[in-house]
């Protein structure tokens, strides 16, 4: 497997066929007596914005800090939850269980149900 062609940036889909976003990162465990591997997917805008440059991460963790969310770092999944590679990547979690919905659950509490027409509404 190509990690970076296979894995990185591919969309992520849950237990109950949720789009849990898209692979931002990977975690490499390298051990003095065994071969490297990859340890955890990592989903999360600090970290896709660290693969352009750390200031960028570091301003990014900052913005979500005051603002969002108050989730810390990247959500981590451990690659063993990983069930298959292949055009998505299928997981055997629950997307709201592990936080990787976080902002989209806030943006919808926050923002999205302040907008007229665009949140809870009573029926008559």
């Amino acid at each position: 497997m190509k990690l970076i062609r296979d894995v990185l940036d591919k969309k992520l889909i849950d237990l109950e066929q949720c789009d849990m976003g898209r692979v931002s990162g990977l975690v490499m465990y390298v051990g003095e007596r065994s071969q490297p591997h990859i340890s955890h997917i990592l989903i999360g805008g600090s970290t896709l914005w660290m693969r352009v440059h750390p200031a960028l991460a570091r301003v990014s963790n900052r913005l979500a800090q005051l603002w969002g969310p108050k989730h810390k770092g990247a959500v981590r999944i451990p690659w063993t939850r990983v069930k298959s590679v292949g055009r998505d990547i299928k997981l055997d979690v629950e997307a709201r269980e592990t936080g990787a919905l976080a902002w989209e659950i806030w943006i919808a509490r926050h923002i999205i149900e302040r907008i007229p027409g665009g949140g809870k509404e009573e029926v008559e």
